[in-house]
């Protein structure tokens, strides 16, 4: 009789439990204040009404229905890059929509919501000097509609503890709270764990003293499926990002699951394609992560970096490192430049150079706080698979809210 699952299972099952019990004993220790929910009224002007005071989940019900409690945001995306190394162009442009939903009753804000996708076109594809192959990769060279961020968020009355549902960033590293993918500049996450997004759930709380994010997900990343008893166990505990503190944080993050590894598709290319079926059944991998990362302002500087250290079932010890410096050239914060370093080295006790290394330097101009254009000059110092690249990239994503049809 095969264990492996229950052995699964039971790993998972204590990680949680072990985790709760911090989270309740840091709760009796600390005085709850301003969350997350509590931001959002306080920027949208919400305030406690004179509703009458219904049990909660009519309140939430009758808050979810109610069309004032929704933004749409309509974006545009247009980007193209140059490799070097194919002589070749990429290009990728979308539409997108934002629909954000925040919910409040009788006492203020009680939960909200967050739904982003695009209508995409895709014209070409690369990644370290190679074009990406159709076995990669169900975009290429044709239209498709992107889900991203899907997922419903809501107090549940007991201090320090918010529920996520849905499809979220997984709370490790460098992430933000709303993606708007308006940037070349990304964070390290997906090179790191291995996904970015994932489906599951996830509970969360900040004070004045602190954040934390627990999360169990499926495992899959950016589509849902079941496979070889794929999850993700993922969180963080870091300095609040909220209030005056929303620009600086420290943090430390862990993740261990059986993950779906995107990546493994590139070794089609050292395999006969008779191997395909086989090499996709052992897609799924254990790997663990822990990390610090944190960022921090001076003036018109910002830093901030990430480490992350762990190991994968089948490789040796692997360490990445992330560092971006930003740095506003005006007073009015139209201009910016900004320059990062990756660097992710695997099968690290036995040889230094398994190692994906890039640089970036980027040029941004705000025209608002709703349009930007960037310019970008990638350059891989390393590569593990693939042929060093230096592309150039010029991009533009707007943004606008409004209903459907306005902009």
């Amino acid at each position: 009789m095969d264990t492996k699952p229950q052995r699964h299972r039971g790993t998972e099952n204590k990680i949680i439990f072990i985790i709760l019990l911090i989270i309740l004993l840091i709760n009796t220790m600390l005085l709850a204040s301003d969350d997350i929910f509590d931001e959002i009224g306080n920027e949208l002007g919400k305030k406690e009404t004179a509703k009458e005071d219904k049990p909660y989940f009519i309140n939430l019900f009758d808050a979810i229905k109610n069309k004032e409690s929704y933004i749409l945001y309509k974006e545009i995306y247009s980007s193209n890059r140059y490799s070097s190394q194919l002589k070749e162009a990429e290009g990728r442009n979308s539409l997108g929509f934002i629909l954000f939903g925040t919910f409040s009753g009788p006492r203020g804000q009680i939960g909200d919501m967050n739904v982003q996708f695009r209508a995409a076109y895709y014209n070409n594809q690369f990644a370290y000097g190679e074009k990406m192959p159709r076995e990669y990769t169900d975009n290429l060279n044709q239209a498709v509609i992107e889900l991203h961020n899907a997922y419903l968020r809501f107090r549940t009355g007991i201090p320090m503890i918010t529920v996520r549902l849905g499809h979220f960033y997984i709370p490790y590293g460098i992430q933000p709270w709303i993606d708007t993918h308006g940037s070349f500049l990304q964070s390290p996450t997906m090179e790191f764990t291995g996904l970015d997004r994932d489906w599951g759930t996830a509970i969360e709380g900040q004070n004045d003293i602190l954040e934390y994010q627990l999360g169990l997900t499926r495992g899959s990343g950016m589509e849902y499926f079941e496979k070889n008893d794929n999850f993700t166990v993922a969180g963080k505990l870091s300095t609040p990002r909220i209030g005056e503190h929303l620009n600086e944080w420290l943090g430390i993050s862990f993740l261990t699951g059986r993950i779906f590894d995107p990546m493994g598709v590139e070794k089609l290319r050292s395999y006969d394609m008779d191997d395909k079926e086989e090499l996709f059944t052992g897609s799924i991998i254990e790997r663990w992560r822990t990390g610090i990362d944190g960022q921090k302002i001076f003036g018109p500087l910002r830093l901030r970096g990430e480490i992350s250290t762990g190991k994968d079932a089948s490789k040796e010890n692997v360490l990445g490192e992330f560092a971006e410096l930003k740095y506003a050239l005006d007073s009015k914060g139209h201009w910016s430049t900004y320059l990062q370093y990756e660097n992710l080295t695997q099968a690290l006790n036995s040889n230094l150079n398994d190692s994906n290394t890039t640089g970036r330097f980027g040029l941004s101009y705000s025209f608002s706080a709703n349009y930007n254009i960037q310019f970008v000059v990638s350059k891989d110092f390393n590569t593990i698979f693939g042929k060093k690249d230096t592309w150039i990239g010029i991009m533009f994503y707007g943004q606008k809210g409004g209903g459907w049809l306005e902009w």
